[in-house]
C-alpha cells in the first residue's frame, strides 16, 4: 500500500511541478512518548527532523524543500511529521538517546522507537523525496541493509549500497566497518583498477584495513596512475580522520578494540615519515596518555611539541591540548595550561588563537573557582570575536565550560 502511495504521489508531483508551491510539510506537537504511541496505532513511520535554532542548512530546508508541493504532499499522507529542537525540551535527551552529533539529521523512526533509516545534511527536493521513498521500503533503509549485510551477503550491490547509507547517515566508523569487510575480501590486484579506486576513495576509510595498507604500500603507482595530488590527499585525509575518529572512541570508552586496532595500523602506516607524521603521531601518544591518566606524560609530550622548531601548525595544536587538559585531567595540571597559554601568547598569535586562548582561560579560571577572572576573560572572548566579525574573519567555536 506504501508504495502504490509513494508511486502516486510521485506521479501527482511531477504533473503538478508547473503549478505554484502552497503546500508545505505538516508536523505535529506532541512530547515524544505520545509520537511514538501515535505512530504505533496508526501503523506510521515517524519522519523525526532533528534541528537547532542556529542551524544554516535545517533553515534551508524548511524554506525551500519542505515547502514543495510534491515533498509536503508526500511526507503528510505518509509519515507521521515531527520535529524537535536538540537544544531544548525533550531535544538534548532525544539527541543522546539517538546519537545525534550533525544537523540537519533526519531520522525515520517506527512504533517501536527504532531507527531504520537516517540521513544527514541538505539536499535538493528531488533526493529529499528518493531518501524517504528508500525508507518505505525495508529492502532499502539503512536498517534493512544491515540486517543483510550482517547475515553475510557482501555481494557488491549489498555492500555498497549499505556503505552509501552510511555514509549519508554520518556513520563514518560504521561505514569503515563495513569497508573494511568488503575490500579486505577483493583480490588486492583488483584493488588498482579504477572502479574499485573510485569505491576506496568514497568509502575506504579504515586504515585497519588490509585492503587500505595495500593501496598505501603502492602509492607510487597509484599516483602514475590517478595524480599525485589526488592520491596524497586521499591518504592524508583519511589518516588525520581516523586519528580523531580514535580519539572520540577513547574519549566515550566505545569500540575501544576497533579504536586500537586504527592507532596500531597508522603507527605502522606513518613509521615511514610523511609532512604530516608528526602531528598526527603526536596526537596519538596524547589521547593514549589522556585514556590511560597518564597526565605527567602528555603535559611532556606537549611540551616536546612546543619546543620543537619543525612542528607545523604548534600553536593549534597545544591550545586543543590544553582544552583537553581542561576537560579531563586532575586540577593540578591546571597550571601547565596557563603556562602554555602564556607561550603561545608571547609567540604573537593571530586573532583566532586570540580568541581561543580567551576561552581557554575563561574555561580553566571558572573550573579553579575563580569566577570574576573567569568572567572577564568571557568578556575578552567576546570583544576579540565582535572584532573578528567587524574585520570578516572566522572565529572559532565556543568550547562548553
Amino acid at each position: 500500500m506504501k508504495r502504490k502511495l509513494l508511486t502516486l504521489i510521485l506521479s501527482s508531483g511531477i504533473l503538478m511541478g508547473a503549478n505554484a508551491q502552497n503546500r508545505e510539510i505538516s508536523f505535529k506537537e506532541a512530547d515524544w512518548k505520545t509520537q511514538l504511541a501515535t505512530a504505533k496505532k496508526e501503523n506510521k513511520i515517524i519522519f523525526f527532523d532533528a534541528y537547532t535554532s542556529w542551524c544554516g542548512p535545517c533553515k534551508m530546508m524548511a524554506k525551500d524543500v519542505f515547502t514543495k508541493d510534491n515533498v509536503a504532499d508526500l511526507f503528510n499522507q505518509t509519515f507521521l511529521n515531527v520535529k524537535y529542537d536538540m537544544e531544548k525540551g525533550e531535544g538534548p535527551a532525544l539527541k543522546d538517546k539517538y546519537e545525534v552529533s550533525a544537523y540537519p539529521t533526519y531520522l525515520f523512526i517506527n512504533g517501536d522507537g527504532e531507527v531504520v533509516h537516517k540521513i544527514v545534511g541538505s539536499m535538493s527536493a528531488p533526493e529529499f523525496i528518493a531518501e524517504a521513498g528508500k525508507a518505505l521500503k525495508p529492502e532499502t533503509t539503512t536498517f534493512g541493509l544491515a540486517k543483510k549485510f550482517n547475515s553475510g551477503d557482501h555481494s557488491q550491490a549489498t555492500s555498497v549500497a549499505y556503505m552509501e547509507a552510511l555514509d549519508k547517515a554520518y556513520e563514518a566508523d560504521k561505514m569503515g566497518a563495513v569497508a573494511k569487510v568488503y575490500f579486505d575480501a577483493l583480490p588486492q590486484a583488483s584493488l588498482m583498477e579504477a572502479a574499485n579506486w573510485e569505491l576506496a576513495l568514497k568509502y575506504l576509510n579504515n586504515p585497519a584495513a588490509q585492503s587500505f595498507a595495500y593501496l598505501y604500500a603502492n602509492k607510487g603507482e597509484l599516483e602514475k596512475k590517478y595524480g599525485a595530488d589526488k592520491v596524497n590527499m586521499y591518504f592524508m585525509r583519511t589518516i588525520s580522520s581516523s586519528v580523531h575518529s580514535v580519539k572520540r572512541s577513547y574519549e566515550k570508552k566505545t569500540d575501544l578494540k576497533a579504536a586500537a586496532e586504527k592507532a596500531a595500523a597508522i603507527r605502522k602506516l606513518l613509521s615511514t615519515e610523511t609532512n604530516y607524521s608528526k602531528p598526527l603521531l603526536a596526537q596519538l601518544d596524547l589521547t593514549e596518555f589522556a585514556a590511560a591518566n597518564k597526565w605527567d606524560k602528555f603535559v611532556s609530550k606537549v611540551d616536546a611539541v612546543w619546543g620543537d622548531a619543525d612542528f607545523k601548525n604548534k600553536a593549534s595544536f597545544v591550545i586543543t591540548a590544553a582544552n583537553d587538559v581542561v576537560t579531563a585531567a586532575p586540577t593540578q595540571y591546571y597550571k601547565d595550561v596557563l603556562r602554555w597559554a602564556d607561550q603561545v601568547e608571547q609567540n604573537n598569535p593571530n586573532l583566532f588563537a586570540n580568541i581561543q586562548l580567551a576561552d581557554l582561560r575563561k574555561r580553566t579560571l571558572k573550573k579553579q573557582g575563580k569566577m570574576a577572572e573567569a568572567e572577564a576573560m568571557a568578556n575578552k572572548a567576546q570583544d576579540l570575536r565582535k572584532e573578528a566579525a567587524q574585520k570578516g574573519q572566522m572565529t572559532p567555536p565556543m568550547m562548553k565550560d
